[in-house]
């Protein structure tokens, strides 16, 4: 996938993820509203007794973003992931156990799963926007390998000439191609790169590829 188009379709999901979370959550606190007016909390101790149930969990989620950013070990997660559950399991029951009969209205499994819906559907969005963070992190660091990998294999060029010129040509070949309207496969660009001079194999050239990609849209943003 284009790089720029990759990025746009993460953020495009990150967005959505964000919002889906912050509406959930708006639903959620209706319901453990209305739990606590049922049970006796009135004026100020109603309308905030809600945060101090989803506050753990949005809490709890947040931690486990930082935790993936600064690699935390796997036992240094465990507290992050305890709150997070915690805070949905808690979450869930005030949602379903707000739902009271009416007269001659009994509560329906429906109706339950209704109201356990928000906290589920804010967690899934907390946890879907987790997901493409470690997928964005982990490709980074491939990239990364695959970059250090490319230098390393055409450094020995028998030319003599430098890695950072093979991929800088290639980079050229690509943006210039991107900025015609057209693509350019890897054959094409082994072809151009080669009458320039460089020489490398095939499995050279893929790494070298994926390096000048990289650097394209580096330069791009």
């Amino acid at each position: 996938m284009n790089p720029r188009t990759r990025r746009t379709a993460l953020l495009m999901i990150g967005a959505i993820a964000v919002m889906a979370s912050v509406d959930a959550l708006a639903h959620s606190y209706a319901g453990l509203y209305g739990w606590a007016a049922h049970h006796r909390l009135s004026g100020w101790q109603a309308w905030s007794w809600p945060a101090e149930i989803d506050v753990f969990l949005v809490a709890g989620e947040l931690a486990l973003y930082v935790a993936y950013l600064d690699a935390w070990p796997v036992r240094q997660r465990l507290w992050p992931w305890v709150t997070a559950v915690a805070g949905l399991v808690v979450s869930v029951a005030g949602n379903v156990g707000h739902i009271q009969a009416m007269h001659g209205v009994p509560v329906t499994v429906a109706d339950r799963v209704t109201a356990a819906a928000s906290p589920l559907a804010a967690f899934a969005g907390l946890m879907i926007g987790l997901l493409v963070l470690k997928m964005s992190r982990d490709n980074a660091e491939a990239v990364n390998r695959i970059d250090a990998r490319a230098l390393h294999a055409v450094a020995s060029d028998p030319a003599g000439r430098q890695a950072s010129e093979v991929i800088r040509d290639a980079a050229r070949i690509l943006d210039e191609a991107q900025v015609q309207g057209r693509t350019v496969s890897q054959r094409a660009l082994a072809a151009q790169l080669r009458e320039l001079g460089h020489r490398f194999s095939n499995a050279e050239l893929r790494e070298i590829a994926a390096s000048a990609r990289r650097a394209d849209a580096e330069q791009a943003a």
